[in-house]
């Protein structure tokens, strides 16, 4: 957003960025901030077998950002609430996981998302 542009912001604004810049944002903080996107999904840090005995539900913040002045913008997948586990992508891999969660749940079998309940914690 670019309404009182701070010093250290030497570049335009990417056309998705909707984060405040301050001039006195620490140097770790300068980057640029997308939409965030909820997900609420179940996981597990656990190392149990099967690994659906140990899932639990786990809010997520889905969004696009990158530093200022660097040339590449990440997806991130992290906790609202926690710091494990979190995944950085760049666009490509985040298209690429896009891509192969539509084929595991395009094939209907055992396994695959379509076999999966949408609700968990019913059976």
């Amino acid at each position: 957003m670019e309404s009182s542009r701070p010093t250290w912001l030497d570049e335009p604004c990417p056309s998705w960025c909707l984060r405040e810049h301050d001039e006195d944002d620490h140097p770790e903080d300068r980057e640029h901030r997308g939409e965030p996107v909820d997900l609420a999904v179940v996981a597990t840090g656990e190392d149990a077998v099967p690994v659906t005995d140990a899932l639990a539900p786990l809010d997520l913040i889905v969004q696009l950002h990158r530093r200022v002045g660097a040339p590449v913008e990440w997806v991130s997948i992290e906790p609202a609430e926690a710091r494990q586990p979190r995944l950085a992508l760049t666009r490509g891999s985040a298209r690429a996981l896009a891509t192969a969660l539509r084929r595991v749940e395009g094939h209907p079998g055992p396994g695959s998302l379509v076999e999966i309940p949408d609700d968990l914690s019913s059976g």
